[in-house]
């Protein structure tokens, strides 16, 4: 029995994709670790890791000295070939993050904006962000290879924010062209709070778990649904969206927060939600009602969305997630009293970087899809995906 050449190619794309996942997972290793870890041959492995070498996919390290005999060669994936954007677009901040191809983060900064700034100035304070963030990690934007940005509100899939509750002049925006004068490769916008919760599944308080709800709670509020490992958008990029449910009153909770009149002992701050939660947790009775209100609407939209996907986690997320100690209880309790069966219910890992770290996880799997799905032949050379 023969096997033709393009069983033969097959078989080494097969190869070159278990061995580069496996650099990719386990850092620097040698030719025995990475035979042991993919089952494949020694001599396989050999020829495999010397065409990826070639190719740019892999390098080779300085051998490490350990013992007696030969130092052993070790292999590792080029993260430093090319860099990915994540950015976070929301009414009073823009966070920007650039990471390596492994997702290493090199260079993160936020600029402060405000909800009533208008959206020419909005862009031009994004552009600014891109620009300095670039600056800092010392990267010209023809080595970004993919930028992903998530915005507050409701985004189609071509990059345009079609409704934002919180920006008033931020509907009609075409994110994603305005993207495109800043960087080169390519680009996609999505909503934050899904962002967020993709983040949250693939690096903070969720990892390993298929199904997970993220609740975005600060000052404003927001949903991210994960289903079966990936972020769902449902047919018109709208799901975990509640703001057009009037019944749920988790967009108007904060107001209970924003009008109580308790401080914590040690005297207010320039962050009165903040000190809300400081007066409860120091057990203000005052605050102690206006936070289980506030907890109660959360607890309602939480149950809702829980209640259709049924998930392992919800996870809250946001600035909220810094006060997690007298939070989680009340949320537990809630959900408790609502779903048949109730999820655990954690704190967020990431905070405030939630989001852009999103961004830069969506960047990555885009980017692999791009690089990898070049046909059923042996890898090429590693170089930017067309756009």
């Amino acid at each position: 029995m023969t096997t033709d050449g393009a069983d033969l190619a097959r078989l080494r794309r097969f190869n070159e994709l278990a061995v580069l996942a496996t650099v990719r997972a386990g850092g620097e290793l040698r030719l025995a670790q990475i035979a042991e870890r993919t089952g494949l041959a020694r001599a396989s492995v050999g020829e495999v890791v010397r065409g990826l070498v070639g190719n740019g996919w892999l390098e080779e390290k300085a051998p490490v000295v350990a013992g007696r005999g030969r130092p052993a060669h070790r292999y590792a994936f080029r993260a430093d070939a090319g860099r990915v954007l994540g950015l976070d677009i929301g009414a009073h901040n823009v966070r920007v993050q650039l990471a390596d191809l492994e997702g290493t983060v090199l260079a993160s900064l936020r600029h402060r904006t405000e909800p009533e700034l208008p959206r020419t100035k909005r862009l031009q304070a994004i552009e600014r962000a891109i620009r300095d963030c670039l600056k800092q990690g010392s990267v010209s934007s023809d080595q970004v290879w993919a930028t992903v940005a998530g915005s507050t509100g409701w985004v189609d899939g071509d990059g345009q924010i079609l409704l934002s509750a919180s920006i008033p002049d931020w509907a009609g925006v075409d994110l994603a062209g305005k993207l495109r004068t800043i960087v080169d490769g390519p680009i996609v916008v999505d909503n934050d709070s899904r962002l967020a919760a993709l983040a949250e599944q693939r690096r903070g308080a969720g990892v390993g778990v298929a199904d997970l709800v993220l609740l975005q709670a600060g000052r404003r509020t927001g949903l991210g649904l994960v289903i079966g490992g990936r972020p769902h958008r449902g047919f018109g990029s709208a799901a975990g969206d509640l703001s057009m449910h009037r019944v749920l009153k988790w967009e108007s909770a904060i107001e209970y927060l924003l009008l109580c009149k308790a401080e914590p002992a040690s005297g207010p701050t320039d962050d009165h939600v903040a000190d809300v939660l400081v007066a409860a947790a120091e057990g203000d009775a005052e605050a102690l009602v206006a936070v289980r209100r506030y907890v109660r609407e959360l607890g309602v939209a939480a149950a809702a969305a829980a209640s259709m996907i049924d998930p392992e986690v919800v996870v809250l997320g946001g600035s909220m997630s810094a006060h997690t100690e007298l939070l989680l209880p009340l949320l537990e309790r809630e959900l408790e009293l609502l779903c048949l069966r109730p999820p655990t219910v954690r704190g967020s890992t990431l905070g405030a970087d939630s989001a852009a770290l999103g961004a830069v996880c969506l960047a990555l799997e885009r980017l692999d899809t791009a690089l990898l799905a070049t046909g059923a032949g042996p890898l090429g050379p590693l170089a930017r995906p067309a756009s």
